[in-house]
């Protein structure tokens, strides 16, 4: 999988995604399980202070000694037996509230002194330990007193965890000597978390394999997923670059959801603009070469009936330089309009009178309408209106499309100016010729195309053009006497 790809990126963050959920789980499962055994332990071990208080006060006066500082003579057969008892009754009020502790308890007097039930040498073969009695070493517990003893509540309940050799504790203490006549001070249930510990690394195992088991599932369908969302991206690239190779008709047909179904149209809309362009580039070649053929055949023909004497000398060069003209015209045209469509070509803006502007192509023009034998009407305001735009270029488009109109018409070419709503100047010049006909209309503004007494096909792409770069809007129509052009411009 590269890595350049958009697989490879759905791919790697979900695999971030996946190992972040991991950690997170594995944290906040941590804390949480942590908290909840802390919780049971501590209600655990107030369970077990609670029942081995009961029992030691009520057993105590039986079996305690009255003082911590000497250890007890050997007892008679009689005392060893009520001490098991008593300390048997303290074991199962130990055992029987546990689930994951291993509890002991440790018995001070008054004076803090370590209570030591069983004497050294108490065990023996004439008194053996009882199976399932378990006795702390001596070395352990003075360990655990020290510790404990460091408690600055030692007089109050108290929970407390240390350590001691690598292992963690926690003991609850609970303080007894205004409950008894004895010498039971204090009553110190403790108890080891190794367990507890074993119990989470257990747990945390098990997750870490369900997390782990869950993982690969999940790259698994993001990998499933990272292809079916790539796939089509494929697909269109393909189709791109065959659109890059100029087979522009082709469509995309393909299913595909909600988000990529307006790229796929744009594409579609693109290759159908891109086949309209081919198709009139094509044909703005041909007619331009029929255009320029024309009047060099009529040149080259003249010329050679000059050498040969076979036509008359004047008449020939007039021809000559008429079409000479003729194609000069056209060649500015041409360039005119190339520089329009580029992006480099300078348009030189500013406030203008549109009014005057509209005057001024009209007084223009009226020499050849009066040639023609064609009146220019003109209607508009007395006051200025003013427009943001290049004199100059707008002056051609507007000339253009006067001229095109006194060409058809039959006595008269009416301008009409007024502005209407929402700050918009509208022209319209009409005519009382002919009219479009009906398949003329689509395709009057396209480069090349000639009415029945157009001179290029290029006067109205040019008007256009310029109209369009002025964030205008031009049409034509056929009205009631003949032909209309409307251009509405944005006012100032």
């Amino acid at each position: 999988m590269k890595r350049t790809t958009i697989k490879w990126r759905i791919f790697k963050y979900n695999l971030i995604l996946i190992f972040m959920l991991i950690a997170l789980a594995t944290v906040i499962f941590n804390v949480a399980i942590r908290f909840y055994m802390q919780k049971d332990i501590l209600g655990q071990l107030g369970k077990i202070a609670a029942r081995t208080e009961d029992t030691a006060l009520r057993q105590g006066p039986d079996f305690f000694p009255r003082t911590g500082k000497m250890p007890p003579p050997p007892p008679a057969e009689q005392n060893s037996n009520d001490l098991y008892r008593g300390y048997f009754m303290l074991d199962r009020s130990l055992r029987e509230p546990l689930s994951v502790l291993n509890a002991d308890y440790i018995l001070l007097d008054k004076d803090k002194n370590r209570i030591n039930p069983f004497p050294e040498g108490f065990f023996s073969r004439e008194h053996p330990l009882p199976e399932g009695f378990f006795v702390p070493s001596g070395e352990l517990l003075d360990q655990i007193t020290d510790e404990i003893k460091k408690s600055k509540n030692f007089g109050n309940e108290e929970y407390l965890n240390f350590r001691l050799s690598g292992t963690e504790y926690i003991a609850y203490i609970k303080p007894v000597s205004q409950k008894n006549s004895f010498d039971l001070g204090w009553i110190i249930i403790y108890s080891s978390l190794q367990k507890v510990n074993q119990l989470q690394m257990g747990i945390n195992l098990i997750l870490f394999a369900i997390l782990i088991f869950s993982a690969l599932i999940i790259m698994i369908f993001s990998s499933i997923l990272s292809k079916k969302i790539s796939a089509p991206f494929s697909y269109l690239s393909h189709h791109i670059r065959a659109i890059a190779e100029r087979n522009f008709g082709t469509k995309i047909y393909m299913p595909v959801d909600d988000e990529l179904r307006e790229f796929v149209n744009s594409i579609n809309v693109m290759s159908e603009k891109l086949e309209t362009h081919d198709k009139a580039q094509k044909t703005f070649l041909q007619n331009a070469s029929h255009e320029f053929r024309t009047p060099l055949m009529s040149i080259q023909s003249y010329a050679e009936g000059i050498k040969y004497d076979v036509v008359d000398s004047n008449t020939a060069v007039d021809v000559i330089i008429s079409e000479s003209k003729r194609m000069t015209h056209l060649v500015e045209d041409l360039l005119y309009l190339s520089r329009l469509d580029a992006i480099e070509e300078s348009y030189r803006f500013g406030n203008l009178d549109f009014n005057e502007l509209v005057k001024s192509c009209i007084e223009r023009m009226n020499g050849i309408a009066i040639k023609n034998n064609i009146g220019i009407k003109f209607n508009g305001p007395d006051k200025m209106t003013e427009v943001y735009a290049d004199e100059e270029k707008l002056s051609r488009a507007i000339t253009n499309i006067i001229s095109n109109c006194i060409r058809y018409a039959d006595s008269f070419v009416e301008v009409s100016l007024k502005i209407e709503e929402k700050n918009t100047v509208r022209l319209a010049i009409s005519d009382d010729g002919p009219g479009f006909d009906a398949d003329e209309l689509p395709h009057i503004f396209e480069r090349f195309y000639k009415g029945k007494k157009g001179n290029f096909g290029l006067g109205l792409a040019i008007s256009r053009n310029v109209i369009e770069k002025h964030n205008g809007i031009i049409v034509a129509e056929n009205s009631a006497s003949g032909a209309t052009f409307i251009i509405e411009l944005p006012a100032i």
